[in-house]
């Protein structure tokens, strides 16, 4: 029954160590995220709150449901391509608008420009932690189990489940090690989406930029989510590093339309984020080098000579 396996194999060590650094980055990332905008920018943490709430409820709640109850439709269970396109750009359409909303969430409650950076954080942030950590730490369990225990092991104590279970763990046995990597990667990447969209919604929503940036936002996200989905389930795209390479492109296109939005459009917001310098130390000899000590002494004999009077 197990002839077809090659119970000898065992998750090759490049992989799980790229597993532990995923997890790692997933969770580092936005703590440190956090620490940098909050402490150079002086960001908002009501914003972060407002960016976790997001991320928590249309993010990865209202997310999860939508593709459950797409497979209630007879035609779309049938069909992966359609499953995948509708359910990308309902999540798009849904997740943009929800930006939006938040955003003017936060300028009722009068939170500056700077508070994009932690409504950013706390939406990719949420992402990293409940997707990428989760599931590259049950990848790195299941890895340290195979090694340490064995496949032969693990098929005996398995029983009649064990073939059920062993095409479950092929993957991991055959995934090239970079593609664990790359998940670690896609944590940086994703901040970065997520902030220059909230750059740009916020233009929208202050009428610096036109309506259409919203929608075109939205399908930036779509050419940004599409690639990792169509691999996952492997239509159209079967190389992990094509589907990484046009996310990355999605990411610094919108970057980029951030960053020319904010210059040309937003300059003013874009120099209240220049955090304030270091007042200068008072320079106590700048007023003695001005005198000679014989001048600086006559000074003070001719206050004391003015007090005595």
């Amino acid at each position: 029954m197990l002839g077809d396996f090659d119970l000898t194999r065992s998750v090759p060590v490049l992989s799980v160590t790229f597993l532990a650094i995923t997890c790692f980055l997933s969770i580092t990332v936005p703590v440190l995220a956090l620490y940098i905008f909050r402490r150079k920018y002086r960001s908002s943490f009501r914003a972060l709150l407002i960016g976790i709430a997001d991320g928590l409820t249309l993010e990865y709640m209202l997310c999860n449901v939508i593709w459950m109850l797409l497979l209630l439709i007879p035609f779309i269970q049938s069909s992966p391509l359609a499953y995948i396109f509708i359910g990308i750009i309902l999540g798009c359409v849904i997740f943009e608008g929800g930006r939006y909303l938040m955003i003017g969430l936060m300028e009722r409650y009068q939170i500056p420009f700077s508070g994009l950076f932690l409504l950013a954080t706390g939406i990719s942030g949420t992402n990293s932690l409940l997707r990428t950590s989760i599931k590259s730490f049950e990848s790195f369990v299941i890895a340290i189990t195979i090694n340490d225990t064995g496949l032969e092991t693990l098929a005996a104590e398995a029983g009649e489940n064990a073939v059920t279970m062993l095409q479950a763990i092929e993957p991991m046995l055959t995934c090239q090690p970079y593609v664990y990597l790359m998940n670690g990667l896609d944590v940086f990447v994703n901040l970065l989406f997520h902030v220059s969209a909230c750059v740009l919604l916020y233009g929208v929503y202050h009428k610096r930029l036109p309506n259409y940036y919203l929608p075109v936002t939205a399908g930036l996200r779509l050419f940004y989510e599409l690639p990792g989905y169509l691999y996952t389930y492997g239509q159209i795209i079967t190389n992990a590093y094509l589907a990484e390479g046009i996310s990355i492109l999605a990411a610094a296109g919108i970057a980029y339309l951030a960053y020319q939005a904010t210059t040309t459009k937003m300059p003013d917001k874009l120099a209240s984020l220049t955090p304030e310098g270091n007042q200068a130390f008072p320079d106590f000899n700048a007023n003695i080098r001005k005198h000679s000590i014989r001048d600086n002494a006559n000074i003070l004999s001719n206050r004391q000579d003015k007090d005595s009077l």
